[in-house]
């Protein structure tokens, strides 16, 4: 068997492989020493993991994200290690001040053996966090306000591990973060949440994975790249409106309501050739300007003035 065949076998079975790994590897090293000195350093180890993937198995449509990469480390930056911890800060008194004044009690359970075992909440959070997100992702596509925020995340004009972040804070907190903390006033069985958290968290940034590797009936169940390239494509398929496939870890939402795409051809799925903002709005390396832009806060430096024309 050549190089290239093993490439294209193996190329089927490194999602499945990969998502059971990294899943394992963040539920059992939960309470690790390295955990308290580095957050969120198995979310490191997978960044590289798919960057490593993308160079093994190089897709036919990749595009070049050199200049955009100081933009990509300043994103991940803060949405990975700032932008929870500022929405937790700013929403939890308030997520904690309603059931407490308005229903009676400070939680809606009295205890998390309320809500059942821990085997059973898995995966109604699971079920509550995807459907969440699915919803809000659509309606960040629809809501002219949240689509300004959220088209910066569309104009990268190739999916990659490292973008997968790029994204105004606000609009990442609407999306991945504020639905955590709902569940956890709920009264959610701490281990439970970061099970489910590390689960949907995972299969999130696997869409982004810029290599070209195939998921088969995986498709069906997660966003995977295949599924998510339509998603990013700049031709919006026929009667799909703003968009398809807005599933965040899940495809299954998207069957389910009927906003799911990838068509096949001669038992492949077919990619979109090209990835970008569906206006054709190029990429923007400038994060200060996908900070403060949308708020009408962005002001571009000033720059030294040459030499003045004599009057």
């Amino acid at each position: 068997m050549s190089a290239k065949s093993v490439l294209a076998v193996s190329g089927l079975v490194v999602l499945p492989v990969l998502y059971v790994l990294f899943i394992t590897l963040h539920v059992t090293t939960l309470h690790e020493p390295i955990s308290d000195w580095l957050p969120h350093w198995d979310r490191l180890v997978l960044l590289f993991a798919i960057v490593g993937l993308e160079r093994l198995y190089t897709y036919r449509y990749a595009g070049s994200q050199r200049n955009m990469l100081m933009r990509d480390i300043l994103a991940n930056i803060v949405n990975l290690y700032i932008t929870a911890v500022v929405t937790a800060f700013l929403l939890l008194p308030l997520l904690q001040f309603i059931p407490e004044h308005f229903l009676g009690r400070k939680y809606l359970a009295g205890s998390p053996e309320a809500l059942g075992p821990i085997w059973l909440q898995i995966p109604v959070l699971l079920l509550s966090v995807s459907l969440f997100r699915y919803w809000m992702h659509r309606w960040q596509h629809n809501n002219a306000f949240l689509w300004k925020l959220h088209s910066y995340h569309h104009r990268v004009t190739d999916l990659r591990a490292t973008n997968a972040e790029v994204s105004n804070p606000l609009d990442f907190a609407l999306r991945n973060v504020i639905v955590f903390l709902m569940l956890g006033i709920v009264g959610f069985n701490i281990f439970a949440m970061l099970i489910a958290f590390s689960i949907t968290n995972i299969t999130a940034v696997f869409s982004h994975c810029g290599a070209d590797v195939r998921a088969g009936f995986l498709n069906y169940l997660f966003v995977t790249p295949e599924v998510h390239r339509w998603h990013h494509a700049v031709d919006v398929p026929e009667g799909y409106g703003y968009s398809c496939n807005y599933g965040v870890e899940f495809s299954f939402w998207d069957v389910i309501f009927g906003t799911y795409y990838l068509p096949y051809h001669a038992g492949e799925s077919v990619q979109p050739v090209r990835i970008g903002h569906p206006d054709g709005i190029p990429d923007e390396r400038n994060y200060l300007k996908i900070l403060l832009e949308p708020f009408g806060l962005y002001r571009p430096w000033l720059l030294p003035k040459g030499p003045q024309p004599a009057e």
